[in-house]
């Protein structure tokens, strides 16, 4: 009988400890202000609905780009959330007016350890108290990373906003001098439709152009249903008499299970020219021609595909041709093959869209390129112009010079 009594004790003794443990661990999750913080910061799930943009066209982030990047993880410490609330440096946050659509800002000039100026001139941060931007149109925008180049960017904005039909530019601006937003420059096309984001170059990263691509969807993707990343030395054609290039994307909006389109280049030599000539479209007429999968490995340049995301399905930029996605979602081509490879498509199509890559122009603009690297500090080399322009069988290509303007 003692030991029954002896029992029955030590179980109620457990249970009275049980209870007293789970009491406590609900008290906590219920009431605890640390676990109240902690549910605010840890991330939360993704929204398909779309914002509409505010009416705005000089945006820079003066925030210091990190160190490096992860580009396997979509998480961006230094960015704001959507582009109603934009971040900007913790000396100039406490001057921000979010009752004001927008707010000039004139950083004090600073020179660093490492002796680099940053920018002072006048700086429009938009904090987007009014969304004035239209769905619609602003379907496909396009996110570019540049340095410099202001005499390429009339064409390149002419081009996609009056033939392709995109409206909203973002201009990843890796440093130029002065800055790009700060240039009287006629682009040819509205100023409303140029968002500037501007990287002082002092404090870039070294894969300064997969931050930027991180950035344009994590500040601007819940205005758009796909963002396309391409160089200003790319065009993009739809090249079927039947279909737009929003058409295009249109036939894969329901599919969840398609995330990105991957576009093939077709890559233009320089044509003999030496000197910069007035239209890129208009002079650089000669192409390599496509080769099989089997004739160089399906990785030579045609084969190579820039990418169309549905933000949607956007997790972080693997690399400047091939984007992570989420949710299971694949990068297809055109026909809705799936791409495995990097950066890579084989058999190579253009049936619906295109990609023009005016990889070398003249001379005069490839030797301007080899001093300006590029935004993934691996800079092209004289090896890459002789791969151009004498390795590979070359071809007529006249489709993008009839483009009128």
């Amino acid at each position: 009988m003692g030991s029954k009594t002896s029992l029955m004790s030590c179980i109620n003794w457990r249970f009275i400890v049980l209870m007293v443990v789970f009491l406590m661990t609900l008290h906590f999750v219920l009431f605890s202000d640390d676990f109240q913080t902690l549910k605010e910061k840890l991330p939360q799930s993704h929204s398909p609905s779309k914002q509409s943009h505010g009416n705005f066209y000089d945006l820079h982030d003066l925030t210091a780009a990190p160190k490096d990047i992860d580009v396997q993880t979509a998480a961006k410490e230094n960015a704001p959330s959507t582009t109603l609330e934009t971040k900007i440096s913790q000396t100039n946050a406490a001057h921000a007016s979010k009752s004001q659509n927008h707010q000039e800002i004139k950083p004090t000039s600073t020179r660093g350890e490492s002796g680099a100026t940053n920018p002072t001139t006048s700086v429009t941060v938009a904090t987007a108290s009014a969304a004035t931007g239209n769905a619609k149109e602003e379907y496909l925008a396009i996110c570019l990373a540049v340095k410099d180049q202001e005499r390429d960017l009339p064409e390149w904005f002419t081009h996609h906003y009056h033939h392709i039909g995109i409206r909203r530019f973002y201009v990843m601006d890796d440093g130029s001098d002065p800055p790009l937003s700060s240039r009287n420059i006629d682009y040819g096309i509205p100023k409303s439709a140029i968002t500037f984001h501007y990287q002082d170059r002092a404090t870039r990263s070294s894969r300064m152009q997969a931050v930027f691509y991180n950035q344009c969807v994590e500040w601007h993707g819940t205005n758009h249903t796909w963002i396309a990343f391409i160089d200003v030395d790319e065009f993009l054609e739809a090249t079927s008499a039947n279909e737009t290039v929003n058409n295009v994307l249109e036939s894969f909006d329901q599919d969840d299970l398609v995330g990105a389109l991957g576009v093939n280049w077709k890559t233009h030599t320089s044509n003999g020219l030496l000197k910069r000539p007035e239209s890129c479209r208009k002079a650089f007429t000669s192409c390599l021609v496509d080769s099989t999968k089997k004739k160089y490995g399906g990785r030579d340049d045609n084969h190579h595909i820039k990418s169309i995301v549905k933000t949607s399905f956007f997790s972080a930029c693997q690399n400047p041709h091939k984007f992570g996605l989420r949710d299971g979602a694949m990068t297809v081509g055109e026909k809705g093959d799936v791409i495995h490879s990097i950066a890579w498509r084989s058999p190579i199509t253009r049936d619906r869209i295109a990609l023009h890559h005016y990889s070398v122009k003249s001379r005069e603009e490839y030797e301007e390129k080899l001093l300006r690297s590029n935004g993934m500090s691996d800079p092209k080399n004289e090896g890459y112009w002789n791969h151009v322009e004498h390795e590979i069988p070359q071809e007529e290509c006249n489709e993008m010079a009839w483009y009128m303007p």
